[in-house]
């Protein structure tokens, strides 16, 4: 039994060596026919390469005959010639696509040219003409500013004026009677010299009257003549103050001179001060208003009263200041 059993193994092991040797010998033809194909792939691969480029060597073409070399060789040269043919044509095709599209995109470019200079010269246009009316706005504006202020300054001299003859008639300074320069050309009535002696003493007629008294225009006016006091007196005080400035700059004078303080003035002085022009006025608009109107009106306050004019018993004089005659 035992020679059997050994008799069997060695079949199986011969078996199986046979078969490992049968595998040995199959992978052995694989391996070379996997080179052979390889190879073969690289060189199929570099024909193609030259057949891509148009250069068919003879070489690559030794298992052919010549007359199937020449043909396939006429037959390459063909495809290549109507090729380029086709490429001819499409590039005469895109030239004329380019041509006709750069003269398009030049007419549109022309035309766009052509607008924008139009729109251009408009805008400048319109910007010249808002700016000439803006300038001659401007003008007018400095010119009717001018006017204003030339007015204006007018009738702050005159206002001027009306102050100084009031102030000079407080004062009791006498008034001449001279041309009016700011209102009409009208000549006055009389002289400095005649109206200075008619205020100094002035002549009644038979009803107990002044009739060379001046009147209230002719109180208000003050002409250039009559500054002389007051522009002495200005130029006076203005040379004081310089003089106690120099002085002060020299160490003649402390630097901030204490002022004596002045006592507020009394009761009883309050009351026989002399009243003023505005007061006056005032005065006699509320005894208008209380039906006493009187017979002469002091617009200053010092004795020289107006004669009553006579007439309808109308007002007279300049309502804004408050100043009014009645009859």
């Amino acid at each position: 039994m035992a020679l059997l059993h050994e008799s069997q193994d060695g079949s199986e092991l011969n078996h199986l060596w046979q078969l490992i040797t049968e595998l040995s010998e199959q992978l052995n033809e694989n391996r070379s026919l996997s080179v052979s194909l390889y190879t073969t792939a690289a060189d199929i691969k570099n024909q193609a390469v030259h057949s891509q480029n148009g250069f068919v060597l003879r070489r690559f073409n030794l298992d052919k005959s010549q007359e199937e070399y020449d043909a396939e060789l006429e037959q390459m040269n063909q495809s290549m010639a109507a090729e380029n043919q086709a490429l001819a044509h499409d590039n005469k095709q895109l030239s004329a696509l380019i041509k006709e599209y750069e003269s398009t995109l030049d007419t549109l470019m022309t035309n766009f040219r052509n607008r924008a200079q139009d729109v251009q010269d408009h805008e400048l246009s319109l910007v010249r003409s808002y700016e000439e009316k803006l300038l001659q706005l401007e003008e007018d504006n400095a010119k009717t500013e001018l006017q204003y202020t030339t007015e204006l300054s007018n009738a702050l001299a005159r206002l001027g004026q009306y102050l100084r003859g009031l102030s000079r008639l407080e004062g009791g300074e006498p008034v001449e009677g001279e041309e009016d320069t700011t209102s009409t050309n009208e000549p006055a009535a009389e002289g400095p010299d005649e109206a200075s002696v008619q205020l100094s003493a002035p002549k009644e007629d038979e009803d107990g009257q002044e009739p060379n008294s001046p009147t209230f225009e002719e109180v208000m006016v003050a002409p250039t003549s009559y500054d002389h006091a007051l522009q002495r007196e200005i130029e006076l005080a203005r040379l004081e103050q310089e003089n106690a400035e120099l002085r002060r700059m020299l160490g003649l004078l402390p630097s901030y001179p204490l002022r004596r303080p002045q006592a507020p003035p009394t009761e009883s002085e309050l009351a026989h001060r002399p009243q003023t022009a505005f007061e006056a006025g005032r005065t006699f608009e509320r005894q208008g208003e209380q039906g006493r109107p009187p017979a002469t009106f002091d617009p200053v306050g010092q004795g020289r009263g107006m004669p009553a004019q006579r007439g309808n018993g109308a007002p007279r004089g300049n309502p804004a200041w408050g100043l009014l005659r009645w009859e």
